[in-house]
Protein backbone atom coordinates (compact mmCIF):
# COMPACT_ATOMS: atom_id res chain seq x y z
CA UNK A 1 0.00 0.00 0.00
CA UNK A 2 1.50 3.45 -0.93
CA UNK A 3 2.93 5.30 2.04
CA UNK A 4 3.01 2.19 4.28
CA UNK A 5 6.18 2.08 6.42
CA UNK A 6 7.94 -1.27 6.53
CA UNK A 7 9.38 -2.20 9.92
CA UNK A 8 13.07 -3.22 9.85
CA UNK A 9 13.70 -6.94 9.93
CA UNK A 10 14.87 -8.27 13.35
CA UNK A 11 17.94 -9.81 11.68
CA UNK A 12 18.57 -7.06 9.16
CA UNK A 13 22.11 -6.36 10.40
CA UNK A 14 23.14 -10.03 10.08
CA UNK A 15 21.52 -10.21 6.64
CA UNK A 16 23.36 -7.11 5.43
CA UNK A 17 26.66 -8.48 6.78
CA UNK A 18 26.23 -11.70 4.77
CA UNK A 19 25.18 -9.70 1.71
CA UNK A 20 28.46 -7.82 1.96
CA UNK A 21 30.28 -11.18 1.93
CA UNK A 22 28.70 -11.92 -1.44
CA UNK A 23 26.43 -14.80 -0.38
CA UNK A 24 23.32 -15.50 -2.46
CA UNK A 25 19.82 -15.04 -1.02
CA UNK A 26 19.12 -18.75 -0.65
CA UNK A 27 22.32 -19.34 1.37
CA UNK A 28 21.58 -16.39 3.68
CA UNK A 29 18.03 -17.67 4.13
CA UNK A 30 19.37 -21.13 5.05
CA UNK A 31 22.00 -19.86 7.50
CA UNK A 32 19.74 -17.43 9.38
CA UNK A 33 16.45 -19.35 9.01
CA UNK A 34 14.70 -16.34 7.48
CA UNK A 35 12.42 -16.08 4.47
CA UNK A 36 14.12 -15.56 1.09
CA UNK A 37 11.70 -12.70 0.31
CA UNK A 38 12.96 -10.75 3.32
CA UNK A 39 16.55 -11.23 2.15
CA UNK A 40 15.62 -10.16 -1.39
CA UNK A 41 13.89 -7.01 -0.04
CA UNK A 42 16.89 -6.00 2.07
CA UNK A 43 19.21 -6.65 -0.90
CA UNK A 44 17.04 -4.38 -3.05
CA UNK A 45 16.97 -1.66 -0.38
CA UNK A 46 20.76 -1.85 -0.11
CA UNK A 47 21.10 -1.57 -3.88
CA UNK A 48 23.09 -4.78 -4.19
CA UNK A 49 22.78 -6.85 -7.38
CA UNK A 50 21.77 -10.49 -7.20
CA UNK A 51 24.61 -13.02 -7.00
CA UNK A 52 24.66 -15.61 -9.84
CA UNK A 53 24.39 -19.19 -8.59
CA UNK A 54 27.65 -20.21 -10.24
CA UNK A 55 29.50 -17.32 -8.57
CA UNK A 56 29.03 -18.74 -5.07
CA UNK A 57 31.79 -21.09 -3.95
CA UNK A 58 30.72 -23.84 -1.58
CA UNK A 59 32.81 -24.28 1.55
CA UNK A 60 35.34 -27.07 1.23
CA UNK A 61 34.61 -30.42 2.85
CA UNK A 62 36.68 -30.91 6.05
CA UNK A 63 38.46 -33.81 4.31
CA UNK A 64 38.63 -32.18 0.88
CA UNK A 65 42.38 -32.77 0.49
CA UNK A 66 42.09 -36.41 1.55
CA UNK A 67 39.25 -36.94 -0.94
CA UNK A 68 41.36 -35.40 -3.72
CA UNK A 69 44.27 -37.70 -2.84
CA UNK A 70 42.05 -40.80 -2.94
CA UNK A 71 40.50 -39.71 -6.23
CA UNK A 72 43.98 -39.25 -7.65
CA UNK A 73 44.85 -42.81 -6.55
CA UNK A 74 41.87 -44.13 -8.50
CA UNK A 75 39.50 -45.23 -5.73
CA UNK A 76 35.75 -45.33 -6.38
CA UNK A 77 33.20 -43.14 -4.59
CA UNK A 78 32.00 -45.90 -2.24
CA UNK A 79 35.52 -46.62 -0.94
CA UNK A 80 36.21 -42.90 -0.46
CA UNK A 81 32.93 -42.55 1.44
CA UNK A 82 33.96 -45.37 3.81
CA UNK A 83 37.41 -43.89 4.38
CA UNK A 84 36.47 -40.21 4.80
CA UNK A 85 32.85 -40.24 5.95
CA UNK A 86 31.83 -37.89 3.11
CA UNK A 87 28.55 -38.73 1.39
CA UNK A 88 28.73 -40.19 -2.12
CA UNK A 89 27.15 -37.06 -3.64
CA UNK A 90 29.94 -34.86 -2.26
CA UNK A 91 32.62 -37.24 -3.53
CA UNK A 92 30.97 -37.36 -6.97
CA UNK A 93 30.83 -33.55 -7.10
CA UNK A 94 34.50 -33.19 -6.17
CA UNK A 95 35.35 -35.85 -8.78
CA UNK A 96 33.48 -33.85 -11.43
CA UNK A 97 34.88 -30.47 -10.40
CA UNK A 98 38.42 -31.85 -10.32
CA UNK A 99 38.12 -33.50 -13.72
CA UNK A 100 38.86 -36.98 -12.39
CA UNK A 101 37.83 -39.92 -14.58
CA UNK A 102 36.37 -43.25 -13.54
CA UNK A 103 37.94 -45.25 -10.72
CA UNK A 104 40.91 -47.38 -11.73
CA UNK A 105 41.46 -49.33 -8.51
CA UNK A 106 39.95 -52.86 -8.68
CA UNK A 107 36.90 -53.43 -6.51
CA UNK A 108 37.76 -55.33 -3.35
CA UNK A 109 34.80 -57.21 -1.90
CA UNK A 110 34.49 -57.46 1.85
CA UNK A 111 34.88 -60.95 3.31
CA UNK A 112 31.59 -62.64 4.17
CA UNK A 113 30.81 -62.50 7.92
CA UNK A 114 30.77 -66.32 7.98
CA UNK A 115 33.52 -66.84 5.40
CA UNK A 116 35.59 -69.21 7.58
CA UNK A 117 32.55 -71.38 8.45
CA UNK A 118 31.52 -71.62 4.80
CA UNK A 119 35.03 -72.60 3.67
CA UNK A 120 35.18 -75.34 6.32
CA UNK A 121 32.10 -77.02 4.81
CA UNK A 122 32.91 -76.69 1.10
CA UNK A 123 34.46 -80.17 0.78
CA UNK A 124 31.67 -81.91 2.67
CA UNK A 125 28.42 -80.20 1.69
CA UNK A 126 26.74 -78.76 -1.40
CA UNK A 127 26.07 -75.04 -1.81
CA UNK A 128 22.41 -75.56 -0.98
CA UNK A 129 23.17 -77.57 2.16
CA UNK A 130 25.66 -74.96 3.41
CA UNK A 131 23.17 -72.16 2.76
CA UNK A 132 20.49 -73.98 4.75
CA UNK A 133 22.87 -75.00 7.52
CA UNK A 134 24.37 -71.53 8.10
CA UNK A 135 21.32 -69.48 7.00
CA UNK A 136 23.34 -67.64 4.33
CA UNK A 137 22.74 -66.77 0.68
CA UNK A 138 23.52 -69.54 -1.83
CA UNK A 139 25.07 -66.99 -4.20
CA UNK A 140 27.61 -66.08 -1.50
CA UNK A 141 28.46 -69.76 -0.97
CA UNK A 142 28.86 -70.25 -4.72
CA UNK A 143 31.17 -67.20 -4.95
CA UNK A 144 33.35 -68.38 -2.04
CA UNK A 145 33.54 -71.88 -3.54
CA UNK A 146 34.78 -70.35 -6.80
CA UNK A 147 37.37 -68.25 -4.98
CA UNK A 148 38.59 -71.30 -3.06
CA UNK A 149 38.63 -73.48 -6.17
CA UNK A 150 36.97 -76.36 -4.32
CA UNK A 151 34.72 -78.66 -6.35
CA UNK A 152 32.00 -80.40 -4.36
CA UNK A 153 32.07 -84.19 -4.73
CA UNK A 154 28.78 -85.72 -3.54
CA UNK A 155 29.32 -88.57 -1.04
CA UNK A 156 28.45 -92.07 -2.20
CA UNK A 157 25.64 -93.53 -0.09
CA UNK A 158 24.87 -97.21 0.09
CA UNK A 159 21.14 -96.60 0.55
CA UNK A 160 18.51 -93.87 0.33
CA UNK A 161 18.07 -94.11 4.11
CA UNK A 162 21.76 -93.35 4.63
CA UNK A 163 21.55 -90.29 2.40
CA UNK A 164 18.35 -89.21 4.17
CA UNK A 165 20.10 -89.42 7.56
CA UNK A 166 22.78 -86.99 6.39
CA UNK A 167 20.23 -84.39 5.29
CA UNK A 168 18.15 -84.00 8.45
CA UNK A 169 18.73 -81.94 11.56
CA UNK A 170 16.94 -82.27 14.88
CA UNK A 171 15.27 -79.12 16.17
CA UNK A 172 13.48 -78.30 19.39
CA UNK A 173 10.37 -80.36 20.06
CA UNK A 174 11.64 -83.60 18.54
CA UNK A 175 11.09 -82.37 14.98
CA UNK A 176 13.47 -83.08 12.09
CA UNK A 177 14.27 -80.27 9.64
CA UNK A 178 15.07 -81.20 6.05
CA UNK A 179 18.38 -79.70 4.83
CA UNK A 180 18.26 -81.06 1.28
CA UNK A 181 16.47 -79.94 -1.86
CA UNK A 182 12.93 -78.60 -1.88
CA UNK A 183 10.37 -78.48 -4.65
CA UNK A 184 8.44 -75.50 -5.98
CA UNK A 185 6.95 -72.67 -3.99
CA UNK A 186 5.58 -75.02 -1.34
CA UNK A 187 9.08 -76.04 -0.22
CA UNK A 188 8.20 -79.74 -0.11
CA UNK A 189 11.31 -81.83 0.75
CA UNK A 190 12.58 -83.88 -2.21
CA UNK A 191 15.58 -86.16 -2.72
CA UNK A 192 17.24 -88.05 -5.56
CA UNK A 193 18.99 -91.35 -5.06
CA UNK A 194 20.66 -93.16 -7.95
CA UNK A 195 18.85 -91.00 -10.51
CA UNK A 196 15.45 -91.67 -8.95
CA UNK A 197 13.23 -89.29 -7.01
CA UNK A 198 12.31 -90.46 -3.51
CA UNK A 199 10.21 -88.85 -0.80
CA UNK A 200 12.05 -87.89 2.42
CA UNK A 201 8.74 -88.04 4.29
CA UNK A 202 8.11 -91.50 2.78
CA UNK A 203 11.50 -92.72 4.01
CA UNK A 204 10.68 -91.40 7.49
CA UNK A 205 7.36 -93.28 7.43
CA UNK A 206 9.03 -96.54 6.38
CA UNK A 207 11.67 -96.18 9.12
CA UNK A 208 8.87 -96.08 11.70
CA UNK A 209 6.46 -98.66 10.30
CA UNK A 210 8.70 -101.00 8.29
CA UNK A 211 6.37 -100.83 5.27
CA UNK A 212 6.04 -98.51 2.25
CA UNK A 213 3.44 -95.76 2.60
CA UNK A 214 0.06 -95.68 0.90
CA UNK A 215 -0.74 -92.38 -0.76
CA UNK A 216 0.83 -89.08 0.25
CA UNK A 217 2.91 -88.87 3.44
CA UNK A 218 2.67 -85.67 5.49
CA UNK A 219 3.62 -84.49 8.95
CA UNK A 220 0.74 -84.07 11.39
CA UNK A 221 2.72 -81.83 13.79
CA UNK A 222 3.00 -78.03 13.88
CA UNK A 223 6.52 -77.94 12.35
CA UNK A 224 6.15 -77.29 8.60
CA UNK A 225 7.47 -80.15 6.42
CA UNK A 226 8.77 -82.07 9.42
CA UNK A 227 10.37 -85.42 8.45
CA UNK A 228 10.59 -86.98 11.90
CA UNK A 229 9.41 -90.63 11.63
CA UNK A 230 7.15 -90.27 14.67
CA UNK A 231 5.44 -87.20 13.19
CA UNK A 232 4.53 -88.38 9.67
CA UNK A 233 1.72 -90.59 8.46
CA UNK A 234 0.30 -91.88 5.18
CA UNK A 235 -3.29 -91.45 3.98
CA UNK A 236 -4.81 -94.52 5.78
CA UNK A 237 -3.02 -93.54 8.99
CA UNK A 238 -4.28 -89.96 8.85
CA UNK A 239 -7.81 -91.15 8.10
CA UNK A 240 -7.73 -93.59 11.03
CA UNK A 241 -6.54 -90.92 13.51
CA UNK A 242 -9.15 -88.44 12.31
CA UNK A 243 -11.90 -91.04 12.51
CA UNK A 244 -10.88 -91.62 16.12
CA UNK A 245 -11.12 -87.86 16.71
CA UNK A 246 -14.67 -87.82 15.29
CA UNK A 247 -15.66 -90.71 17.54
CA UNK A 248 -14.23 -88.97 20.64
CA UNK A 249 -16.04 -85.70 19.84
CA UNK A 250 -19.34 -87.48 19.04
CA UNK A 251 -19.48 -86.29 15.42
CA UNK A 252 -22.33 -87.75 13.26
CA UNK A 253 -21.70 -90.53 10.74
CA UNK A 254 -20.16 -89.43 7.47
CA UNK A 255 -22.47 -89.30 4.39
CA UNK A 256 -22.29 -92.23 1.98
CA UNK A 257 -22.02 -89.96 -1.08
CA UNK A 258 -21.18 -86.28 -1.56
CA UNK A 259 -23.54 -83.72 -3.09
CA UNK A 260 -22.22 -84.67 -6.55
CA UNK A 261 -22.71 -88.43 -6.05
CA UNK A 262 -19.09 -89.50 -5.38
CA UNK A 263 -18.80 -92.61 -3.22
CA UNK A 264 -17.29 -91.47 0.10
CA UNK A 265 -16.15 -94.97 1.01
CA UNK A 266 -13.61 -94.53 -1.82
CA UNK A 267 -13.15 -90.76 -2.12
CA UNK A 268 -14.02 -89.58 1.38
CA UNK A 269 -11.37 -87.64 3.28
CA UNK A 270 -11.16 -85.87 6.64
CA UNK A 271 -9.66 -82.53 7.65
CA UNK A 272 -7.25 -82.46 10.67
CA UNK A 273 -10.20 -81.43 12.88
CA UNK A 274 -12.26 -84.40 11.61
CA UNK A 275 -14.51 -82.45 9.22
CA UNK A 276 -15.40 -84.66 6.18
CA UNK A 277 -14.86 -83.65 2.56
CA UNK A 278 -14.82 -85.29 -0.87
CA UNK A 279 -11.36 -85.84 -2.33
CA UNK A 280 -12.61 -85.72 -5.93
CA UNK A 281 -14.54 -82.48 -5.43
CA UNK A 282 -11.60 -80.80 -3.71
CA UNK A 283 -9.25 -81.89 -6.49
CA UNK A 284 -11.63 -80.51 -9.14
CA UNK A 285 -11.95 -77.22 -7.25
CA UNK A 286 -8.15 -76.83 -7.16
CA UNK A 287 -7.90 -77.51 -10.91
CA UNK A 288 -10.63 -74.99 -11.67
CA UNK A 289 -8.90 -72.39 -9.48
CA UNK A 290 -5.55 -72.95 -11.24
CA UNK A 291 -7.29 -72.63 -14.62
CA UNK A 292 -8.86 -69.31 -13.60
CA UNK A 293 -5.61 -67.86 -12.26
CA UNK A 294 -3.52 -68.93 -15.25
Amino acid sequence: MPGRRVEPHPQEQQIRALLEEGLPNIEISRRLSVGPRAVARIREEAGMPAVPRNAYRRPEHPKHREILALLDEGYNDAVIRRRTGADVGTVARIRHEGGFGRATQPRVSRPHPRDAEIRALLRHMSNNQIALELKVDRAAVRRIRGEAGITYVPPKHSSAEEKWAGLVREVEGGHLEWLGERAGGSGTPVMRFREKSVSPAGIAFTKRTGRPPVGQVRAECEFRHCVAPAHVDDEPGRLRVREQLRAITGAPERPKVCRYGHDQAVHGRLEPDGAPYCGVCKRDQKRAHRARTT
